[in-house]
């Protein structure tokens, strides 16, 4: 089975949207098309970000449908080791998920950031969109 690390945009994304592509990353996931690999903090990060007034106020979530959100990735992804790639990424803030993504042999970071994005490949790991990952789930 195909591990994949999705980077905390494109969660953020798929709660946000009833419809766009991060969505459809996550009704694969729920639907087994792949293993979910989540990076140490990112659950947290993303209970931070929902929570945050702006979001709240734009968005009207559910506080019973965002904790059932982050239930679920509790629940039904695998952690990975906290590690680093020191010096791969332009931005430094995200050395952590090309470093973690290759220790838990993920084989695709799926991203929106450009920085990640213009790498292309770490180790083992393919980093690409999110329409990109579809088109080869969908094969």
């Amino acid at each position: 089975m195909l591990k994949v690390v999705l980077d905390t945009n494109q969660l953020v994304s798929s709660l946000l949207s009833t419809r766009g592509l991060q969505r459809q990353l996550i009704d694969a996931w729920r639907q087994r098309a792949f293993l979910l690999l989540l990076v140490p903090g990112q659950i947290d990060e993303l209970a931070e970000i929902l929570s945050r007034p702006k979001i709240k106020k734009r968005y009207r979530i559910d506080p019973r449908d965002r904790e059932a959100f982050l239930q679920l990735f509790r629940l039904d992804t695998v952690l990975l080791p906290h590690m680093t790639a020191p010096g791969v990424c332009r931005d430094p803030d995200d050395d952590y998920l090309l470093g973690c993504a290759a220790a838990g042999r993920a084989d695709y970071l799926v991203t929106g950031d450009e920085d990640l994005l213009s790498i292309g490949r770490y180790r083992d790991v393919t980093i690409l969109s999110a329409r990109d990952f579809l088109a080869i789930i969908a094969r």
